[in-house]
């Protein structure tokens, strides 16, 4: 057995040896001479590297994973002390600096302070090259040809050092001195062929430096920074450091580590987690320049974070985490939030770990859950819970942790308490050097960091992507987070979902775009036929409908439905009652549907194309006493026991002076069911009143008696818009046959020969009409996406806006503002006349302007709810919480 150590001695390191056998098996000459040819064997060793033979093995470099013949290539390229693996966040950051453009210098990390008094150049410099010695890792080549990607230790690391002189420069010196630190930042991104670490002095004057450190974030990280700084200075005043602890032994135990325990612990901290929490585009990577605003707390509300951390028993910076979950969920709607943050990965098992200089961050996801009874204390107890349990497991790589949740991308946004602050009069000591105007540059690819420091009044520094952010939008986020600050330490019991982060001004501004003011405005009520009604006494003898080259008169449509409306009376129509509607458009279809109205019943109208088991269902569904069709139409209701009404062979009107009951305002004008994609189709009930205030709102901006056309199907709602839009201000309906609706070519020419001057289609079928001879023409485009070239083909030399809206609300709640050619694709607009808009959070909170929610519509256009569904109207049409 052999047993061998070095001791120190003043002659520097001595070999010793103990050789321990059995007897039985050598005698002590045999020992002798078997030590003898150990020890001749190291001095051949020691010979053959002294002469520059040998070099290293995949032995020598372990943890680091590579083949011999790697390591031969590599020692072709380089002169090789040591080559370690890299930790999980330089892996990560290695990547990201290989995808950015090459003049994106996002991971160079920059100090810069003033040093004023007779600073020793030569001593500085020395000084600098002796703490890259100490730590040559900081002069370490990176090499990323290999499967394994590695970090090369030269055998004599120096930093890149510069000396500029200013002095007698009579130039722009801060123009200078922005240069000089914009090239130090592009010397660093050269990860390859100089080192990573550099630094910079510039001569400003007599006694009057500037001293510029700039490195790679894959090097140094934040906490290293001061115990970097202060081994300078103490180089530099030739005071005496212990032996640093080497960065090896880091690597080595961070290669050590349970990566299979590691897996499971963030596995089930982020289990059921669903959707990234993005405040940026997907998948961007500092693509834009960076922006940074600073700002700080009060004392009051500072010293309020420290007491709730102290009274829960936990740290500020869970509070101040906390704080930003609940930003984030405004910012993104979602009550499941991921945000990064940045730990130290300073480990108490290596010893020297506190004092080490190099990269031992890491960034890991931080999770936040709240339900509408979260409190402050909840989510404190939420957070201080899932980091004890994710402890000893925060050395485990992003990228592994998006592998095991099975998402490529959880957040973009950090959160990082930044505890290390640097002492700048500390570093001058007690000498005559003055250190001042300190300088920091750090960023990083993600669109959002911020960055908290502890103090008397806590800072905050948000550097974002100016491509996903202005100045104004940083500005209104950090007042945000302040005021939620505010909030969760007033009262720790308080349910989260009631904090309102708005202030009065932008309530006042929300309110006012949203139209709130209409929930306490009196909306006179009135139903369809009166409203028909007053029409027709004011023009009975203006031409109402045209269809197929022949006209009726207001006084001719309000007879023939009279008449109708008389039989149908007769088989039981009246109030509370439905009657269903099987037409294609035309004339009839118009008399049919204003006879409903004067019986006081509501119409179900039926698509003539829909298949047979959608029609048994809504007839079943609606129970309608009666059904309108035509005798070639009248098999779609076979099966059915309904009275079937031929509107083209009515009997004569044996009562034509009976009374008839009417609608009243309240009453339900029809049932339209939507298209059932999501489940079993829905009848939505709407009120003539619903209804009749949406028309009142074309008074504001369309003129009265235009020629409308009626192209769209009775059961599509805007069919109700074009009726009575058309017969409630004098207007002239102009009914599109099917087989013309169908040509796209017969179409135009029946819009152009009839002079229609209001034209209400989605924007599809306007795609497939010409402009040419519709100069005059009001176009609607509705309840499709609008593209910006139909925009530009169809917004000159005529009136064209955007309306949305859903059946749920009548037909249609907003309205662009009238579009102009090269304005892009337009959006769904304000509100109209009758309708308020709120956007709002799962929690019914309005939510500030440029944050994610849901638009809820109130106002008088708020349609019954869903035929005979309780439960889903219940869920869908929600008591107003203003």
């Amino acid at each position: 057995e052999l047993n061998a150590a070095t001791e120190d001695t003043d002659a520097g390191p001595l070999l010793h040896a103990t050789w321990t056998w059995a007897p039985s098996a050598l005698d002590h000459s045999q020992i002798g001479r078997l030590a003898q040819l150990w020890f001749d064997a190291l001095r051949g060793i020691c010979a053959r590297v002294d002469t520059g033979g040998g070099g290293l093995t995949p032995s020598d470099i372990t943890p680091a994973r590579l083949t011999q013949d790697e390591i031969d290539e590599l020692e072709q390229q380089y002169d090789i002390a040591d080559i370690l693996p890299l930790t999980p966040l330089q892996e990560g950051l290695l990547f990201h600096a290989n995808i950015v453009r090459a003049t994106d210098d996002v991971y160079a990390v920059q100090l810069a302070f003033t040093v004023t008094g007779p600073l020793g150049y030569y001593r500085l410099r020395d000084a600098v090259h002796t703490v890259v010695k100490r730590h040559p890792h900081l002069a370490a080549r990176f090499c990323g040809q290999f499967e394994h990607p590695v970090q090369i230790i030269p055998s004599d690391p120096a930093p890149g050092w510069r000396y500029v002189d200013l002095g007698d420069d009579a130039g722009d010196v801060d123009e200078q001195i922005r240069r000089v630190c914009a090239e130090e930042r592009a010397a660093v991104r050269e990860l390859g062929n100089k080192p990573a670490f550099r630094a910079a002095l510039i001569r400003l004057g007599q006694d009057r430096h500037r001293f510029v450190l700039t490195n790679h974030h894959l090097v140094v990280d934040g906490w290293s920074l001061p115990i970097l700084l202060g081994e300078i200075f103490a180089g530099y005043y030739e005071q005496q450091l212990p032996t640093p602890a080497p960065y090896r032994s880091f690597v080595a135990w961070l290669a050590d580590r349970d990566v299979d325990a590691a897996e499971a612990a963030w596995r089930e901290v982020l289990a059921g987690f669903e959707t990234p929490t993005l405040v940026g585009p997907p998948n961007r990577l500092g693509l834009g320049s960076r922006g940074v605003e600073s700002f700080h707390m009060s004392a009051e509300t500072s010293r309020a974070v420290s007491e709730l951390a102290r009274s829960r028993r936990t740290t500020v910076n869970t509070v101040l985490q906390a704080a930003w979950a609940q930003l984030l969920m405004w910012l993104t709607g979602q009550h499941d939030v991921v945000f990064g943050t940045t730990v130290s990965g300073r480990p108490a098992e290596v010893i020297g770990a506190d004092s080490m200089v190099g990269l031992f961050i890491n960034t890991v996801p931080v999770r936040a859950r709240i339900t509408a009874a979260s409190t402050t204390a909840d989510l404190l107890d939420q957070l201080q819970t899932a980091y004890n349990d994710t402890l000893d497991h925060q050395h485990l790589a992003l990228s592994e942790i998006h592998r095991v949740t099975g998402h490529d991308q959880l957040f973009d946004t950090l959160f990082v308490l930044e505890n290390y602050p640097v002492d700048t009069a500390a570093l001058a000591s007690d000498h005559e050097l003055a250190i001042t105007e300190f300088f920091g540059s750090e960023s990083n690819h993600y669109p959002l960091t911020v960055q908290a420091t502890p103090g008397t009044e806590l800072g905050l520094r948000l550097e974002y992507d100016t491509n996903v952010f202005d100045a104004a939008t940083i500005d209104t986020l950090a007042e945000r987070f302040k005021r939620v600050l505010v909030a969760i330490t007033a009262d720790p019991a308080e349910r989260l979902s009631v904090v309102d982060l708005l202030d009065e001004e932008e309530r006042a501004r929300l309110d006012e775009i949203g139209h709130r003011a209409l929930l306490t405005r009196p909306a006179p009520a009135v139903s369809i036929p009166q409203s028909f009604a007053e029409q027709l006494a004011r023009t009975p003898a203006a031409v109402a409908v045209t269809f197929e080259g022949n006209s009726m008169t207001y006084r001719e449509l309000d007879d023939a439905a009279d008449r109708l409306a008389h039989l149908l009376a007769a088989h039981g129509a009246g109030p509370g009652q439905r009657v269903a509607l099987l037409l294609e458009r035309s004339a009839d279809a118009v008399v049919a549907i204003l006879a409903v109205f004067k019986t006081g019943a509501a119409y179900l109208p039926i698509d003539p194309a829909l298949p047979a088991a959608r029609i048994e269902f809504m007839i079943a569904d609606a129970a309608p006493i009666a059904a309108i069709t035509t005798a070639q139409l009248a098999a779609r209701l076979d099966g059915t026991d309904l009275r079937i009404i031929d509107v083209e062979h009515l009997p004569p009107d044996t009562h034509p002076a009976a009374s008839l009951p009417g609608s009243a305002p309240d009453d339900i004008a029809y049932l339209m069911y939507t298209s059932g994609t999501t489940g079993a189709p829905k009848g939505v009930a709407l009120t003539h009143h619903n209804v009749t205030q949406l028309l009142r709102s074309l008074d504001s901006w369309l003129a009265p008696e235009q020629v409308w056309s009626q192209w769209h199907s009775l059961a599509f709602d805007v069919s109700a818009w074009e009726m009575w839009g058309a017969l409630l201000r004098g207007g002239r309906l102009v009914v599109i046959p099917e087989s013309v609706g169908r040509s796209p070519a017969d179409l135009n020419a029946l819009l152009v020969a009839e002079r229609v001057s209001m034209l209400i289609l989605t924007p599809s079928a306007v795609g497939m009409l010409s402009p040419q001879g519709l100069d005059g023409v009001t176009l609607v485009a509705a309840s499709e996406v609008c593209p910006p070239e139909l925009v530009d083909r169809w917004a000159p030399d005529r009136v064209m806006v955007h309306s949305y809206g859903p059946t749920e609300t009548t037909i249609y709640t907003s309205m662009s503002a009238p579009l102009k050619a090269g304005s892009g694709g337009p959006p769904i607009g304000f509100p109209v006349g009758g309708a308020a808009f709120f956007v709002l959070d799962g929690w019914l909170r309005t939510v500030p302007v440029g944050v994610v929610g849901e638009l809820y519509v109130a106002g008088v256009g708020v349609g019954v709810g869903y035929w005979r569904r309780a439960g889903l109207t219940g869920s869908r049409f929600v008591a107003s919480p203003f």
